[in-house]
């Protein structure tokens, strides 16, 4: 039985989660440089849940410990969360293109570095659905904007995403999920994409 693009997709991240690890300390710092421009338009976390989808590493997962969150990060790649747990973080298996088993409104925050422009569009779009489930009011999506790198666009064409597609459209399908998206700006070629049901 052929494996479906999201499948594939999980296995490639279970395969390069060992050298992906090798970049935390980065990513770490540049979503840290994120918070310092974006903090103002999250709620104040003290005492607050947060759930990183799609958390990876856990890089992402550690900037929102550090701003005050409590989080919880989730990753269809068993290898990837299992990099975050090493690294003290509260990172665990789950899936939420096929649905998370958390309550409607467990979070104060939802949150995914870098997983949208990596699904097909329907993946794309029962995750948005499951992030917005999730949240009591904020979804933050950090991802790329249309403004391309080659590089990037290499890479992206390597991993067999939906990246392309993505910075052509990424924008209508949020706002098809949600009633209000508001854009800022976050580096070259990324963007928080801020959203309420």
């Amino acid at each position: 039985m052929a494996l479906t693009h999201f499948e594939r997709h999980a296995l490639l991240f279970n395969r390069i989660a060992r050298p992906y690890a090798w970049f935390f300390a980065g990513q770490e710092r540049n979503y840290s440089a994120c918070f310092e421009l974006g903090r103002a338009e999250l709620p104040e976390p003290r005492g607050k849940k947060a759930l990183d989808i799609g958390c990876g590493t856990g890089a992402f997962t550690r900037a929102l410990e550090r701003e005050g969150w409590e989080v919880r990060g989730v990753d269809v790649a068993a290898a990837m969360a299992r990099q975050g747990a090493r690294r003290g973080l509260s990172c665990a298996v789950g899936d939420a293109i096929a649905g998370l088993g958390f309550p409607d409104q467990s979070f104060d925050l939802v949150t995914a570095a870098y997983v949208a422009h990596g699904l097909r569009r329907p993946d794309r779009l029962a995750l948005l659905a499951e992030a917005r489930r999730l949240s009591r009011g904020l979804v933050l999506f950090h991802d790329y904007n249309a403004r391309r790198r080659p590089l990037t666009s290499l890479v992206e064409k390597l991993e067999g995403g939906d990246y392309f597609n993505f910075i052509k459209i990424g924008l209508e399908d949020f706002r098809s999920v949600f009633s209000e998206v508001r854009v800022i700006d976050m580096g070259k070629q990324s963007s928080w994409y801020l959203c309420r049901p």
